[in-house]
């Protein structure tokens, strides 16, 4: 009697083994849904398909159960409205984006980091990611697959560049996504040095729109020291420094719309140069140049701007007594393998009388 009761049972579980479809998971092309059992699929198509969406639902019986989505898909293109690929829904651009007369040859085969600014039927227009001035014109046709805004890097052909337009122009090869994004500004060894006229109680507060990561001497809310003449700083023990040292991790968009490129092998000679303009003195900038050559000499090039007013805007500091001059010196810098031209910095100083607080720092654009 048990026997005769399974047998109806085992004959239902096989039904619904065979025939009760299992979802097998949403795909991301637009929101095609399957189902699948052991004697059938079923496919609730949504699918893009030229300017429109395949929006049916079928039924694929055994054995085409068991083949994919994506070769459903090619059998179900076949019965389908072929639509021309080599049409675009762009318009072609057919200015004259650079003059090559006077334009030099771009020896680069890659352009990093770019933004997608304007798409055309026969070209697109990028900027970099980081602030410059350059316009780029990449000819070719872009896959519908990139839309404006899509960060890209690319391989070229035929790159010329107008430094003076600041204009690049080239063909594109290949395109692929571009997964650079700038780190937190880390504004790296800002040093501060006080110069009084006489030995001064000085307080410095630093008001930082971030993070500090690293102090010395510790602070805390604020530094308290006796400074001297010579810029020999005292703390409340005893201790001396020459400096006070700070590091941290700060949102501020640096501006290098303006600024140098300058060979990695001559960054030594700039720098002497560019930071006298600033009002470092000799020691000031020994230690500065210590302190980022290593670096930046390894690059092919660097593309350099001083910071001012995102700086201070960035970190501002607060000392009592107020000094009479401050010069705050603060290099951001991103190492290049191509010379790229943009509008040179203006650099000036004020002359150093009085009460004095000098500063450097810098940063790198990774």
């Amino acid at each position: 009697m048990k026997k005769k009761i399974w047998v109806p049972v085992l004959i239902l579980v096989l039904l619904a083994i065979l025939m009760i479809p299992i979802p097998s998971g949403v795909y991301e092309d637009g929101g095609t849904r399957a189902y699948t059992a052991l004697t059938y699929k079923i496919v609730d198509w949504n699918r893009l398909h030229g300017d429109g969406v395949f929006a049916e639902t079928k039924v694929y019986f055994f054995p085409k159960n068991f083949s994919s989505v994506d070769t459903l898909w090619e059998e179900e293109l076949k019965n389908l409205p072929q639509t021309d690929s080599s049409e675009s829904k762009y318009e072609d651009y057919n200015e004259v984006f650079l003059d090559k007369a006077v334009a030099v040859k771009y020896e680069n085969d890659t352009v990093e980091n770019i933004v997608i600014t304007e798409i055309y039927g026969n070209c697109f227009f990028a900027q970099y990611a980081w602030p410059s001035p350059y316009v780029l014109k990449l000819n070719g046709r872009l896959s519908d697959k990139w839309c404006v805004g899509d960060q890209i890097n690319c391989t070229i052909e035929n790159g010329y560049a107008d430094n003076d337009a600041h204009r690049l122009e080239a063909d594109f090869l290949s395109v692929e996504e571009s997964y650079w994004r700038q780190d937190p500004g880390m504004a790296a060894k800002p040093v501060l040095y006080l110069y009084p006229e006489e030995k001064t109680e000085v307080f410095v507060k630093l008001a930082l729109q971030g993070e500090l990561t690293c102090t010395y001497p510790a602070y805390h809310d604020g530094w308290q020291v006796t400074a001297a003449p010579d810029g020999t700083l005292t703390d409340a023990k005893g201790q001396t420094y020459n400096y006070l040292y700070w590091e941290g991790e700060t949102n501020a968009q640096w501006d290098m719309t303006e600024g140098f490129c300058v060979k990695g092998e001559d960054t030594a000679a700039f720098l002497e140069v560019a930071l006298a303009k600033q009002g470092l003195n000799r020691k000031e900038a020994n230690e500065f140049i210590v302190y980022w050559l290593p670096v930046m000499e390894q690059n092919p090039y660097n593309l350099i701007s001083f910071q001012t007013t995102a700086y201070e805007n960035a970190a501002a500091l607060h000392i009592a007594p107020a000094p009479d001059t401050v010069i705050r010196v603060f290099m951001t810098f991103k190492g290049m393998d191509a010379y790229l031209d943009i509008p040179a910095q203006t650099l000036a100083a004020p002359e150093r009388k009085g009460f004095t607080v000098i500063e450097w720092g810098g940063t790198e654009l990774k």
